[in-house]
């Protein structure tokens, strides 16, 4: 690995993006989706593939959930993954507080980057034994 290419995996710090898609009276329904970051979703594998790194939708699912899950306002039934436009979608009452809001969305994103990160350390850890040892 060359030295660019060690300081562009250092470099990954996903941010999202909110659209609000459709509003009733009491939720806006919001998808979000990668905005600074090479992102597609695959369906024949049901995987989200963001940066080099595959996510399975349901992982997506699981990772929105447990954060979602430490703000009461936010319906965890509500989350939908599995989709070409979007990471995920949710709805959100409406008079959210946004910088709420935004807190979860951050938090969201810092867990796919240390996701991505656990990814990193292990498949280095993993190479590393490889080389070390011998069979």
């Amino acid at each position: 690995m060359t030295e660019p290419e060690v300081l562009k995996e250092t470099e990954i710090n996903i941010k999202l993006k909110a659209k609000m898609v459709s509003a009733d009276d009491l939720n806006y329904t919001l998808q979000v989706y990668p905005n600074n970051i090479d992102w597609k979703y695959i369906e024949s594998d049901s995987e989200y593939k963001i940066h080099e790194y595959r996510f399975k939708a349901e992982s997506i699912r699981q990772i929105v959930r447990n954060v979602l899950f430490k703000y009461k306002e936010i319906m965890i039934g509500s989350i939908k993954v599995g989709a070409k436009d979007y990471l995920f979608e949710v709805q959100v009452p409406k008079r959210i507080d946004t910088e709420k809001l935004k807190q979860m969305f951050t938090q969201i994103g810092s867990e796919l980057n240390r996701e991505i990160q656990k990814s990193r350390t292990e498949l280095a850890s993993f190479k590393q034994f490889l080389d070390e040892c011998e069979f």
